[in-house]
């Protein structure tokens, strides 16, 4: 059983970060794959093998990674294979994470060994019999170090956190005549039970969290249990825009803290 993961943290967003791409399409931009808006993405303009996608962190803007994530995205349909590479030079040419074929096209988060600090980076979508049957696309890409929570959630938390939204359709007399599917809903609370969490993380890694991202509402993905095959599916969420993320001393200590993180789909996959 493994601690719940939040990954949000992105080299692609860091001041100055320059992206590049080998190949885009007419009326598309690669920094689409950075504005935390999944539905509008980056396309390449050709099928031929590799595409390439560059990230230039600067003379001064080294930054190390363990994860990539991404989001809306046609790897699994195109039959296509993702590889990345951290350098200190460019091209890059250190393989961090080795070519893997994708397992779904809604969310798909790796993770690897961390590099180091490195200035450039290189995602390589690639198909072993090229050309690709439709133009590669991507709608959210996050190169970055992940959040691991100390401590697991409350066991009243469904772990599935899935359910599907239908719309009912009857006839004029009120007989059912069935359902539209709507998609996906990952509705939940990501809490810690009455004992709380060690304060000592809150104040850290998850007041950061807090501050640069949650509070601006800002999607990021999420794994609750990465040894369990049930529960190791990534979900792309976000905190509900009216909602609290209320922080309350457990047990009236301080050195436990109660955590409430109220969580909703950013993306909804197909019911």
């Amino acid at each position: 059983m493994a601690f719940p993961v939040i990954f949000y943290k992105s080299v692609l967003k860091n001041t100055g970060a320059l992206l590049t791409a080998s190949s885009t399409d007419t009326g598309y931009t690669i920094e689409d794959v950075r504005n935390w808006k999944a539905f509008n993405t980056w396309r390449s303009l050709v099928l031929t093998s590799p595409i390439t996608i560059d990230i230039d962190l600067g003379a001064s803007g080294s930054a190390d990674a363990d994860f990539m994530a991404l989001v809306n995205h046609n790897g699994v349909a195109n039959g296509a294979t993702y590889k990345l590479y951290a350098d200190t030079t460019t091209p890059p040419t250190n393989v961090v994470q080795a070519a893997y074929s994708p397992t779904s096209d809604d969310v798909e988060i790796k993770t690897f060994t961390a590099p180091g600090a490195k200035r450039y980076w290189r995602l390589e979508i690639a198909k072993a019999s090229p050309p690709f049957p439709a133009k590669p696309f991507i709608g959210e890409l996050l190169i970055g170090l992940k959040m691991t929570l100390p401590e697991y959630l409350s066991p009243d938390l469904d772990p599935f956190l899935k359910q599907v939204a239908a719309e009912g359709l009857r006839a004029q007399k009120g007989h059912h005549l069935g359902v539209v599917l709507k998609g996906q809903l990952h509705r939940g609370e990501l809490a810690f039970g009455a004992a709380g969490m060690a304060r000592t993380f809150l104040t850290s890694d998850l007041n950061a969290f807090y501050n640069n991202h949650a509070f601006k509402r800002l999607p990021f993905g999420f794994v609750l249990d990465s040894d369990d095959g049930d529960f190791l599916r990534p979900l792309w969420l976000k905190i509900p825009d009216d909602a609290e993320l209320p922080r309350r001393p457990a047990g009236s200590v301080y050195s436990r803290i109660g955590i409430r993180i109220p969580v909703e789909e950013a993306w909804r996959e197909a019911a």
